[in-house]
């Protein structure tokens, strides 16, 4: 399961047209995501970092994909997703063109 999610994640990443730069490592404290992340839309193998605010008691959530994209909220990983699923929609259709 985990390679398949894998290759899924790598699949995503070449159609998105990911630059290198774009990615990030994953860090070492970060966490797997709360069922109430999940139920907002964050997939379980992403992995969410806590981090907290020099000034106030706010702590911001940064949340990351396998292959170490890092999204700045669950809005951007929501929009991630719908991109992702309308590509590999087209990819996996006979109306393209074949070359």
């Amino acid at each position: 399961m985990q390679t398949l999610l894998y290759l899924m994640e790598e699949s995503a990443r070449i159609l998105c047209g990911l630059r290198a730069q774009e990615l990030a490592e994953i860090p070492e404290n970060a966490r797997m995501p709360t069922p109430s992340e999940m139920q907002k839309g964050i997939p379980e193998w992403f992995r969410v970092q806590e981090v907290a605010r020099t000034s106030g008691n706010h702590i911001d959530k940064y949340y990351f994909s396998i292959d170490g994209q890092k999204f700045r909220s669950i809005c951007a990983v929501k929009k991630w997703r719908e991109k992702l699923q309308f590509e590999l929609a087209i990819e996996n259709t006979d109306e393209a063109p074949c070359f």
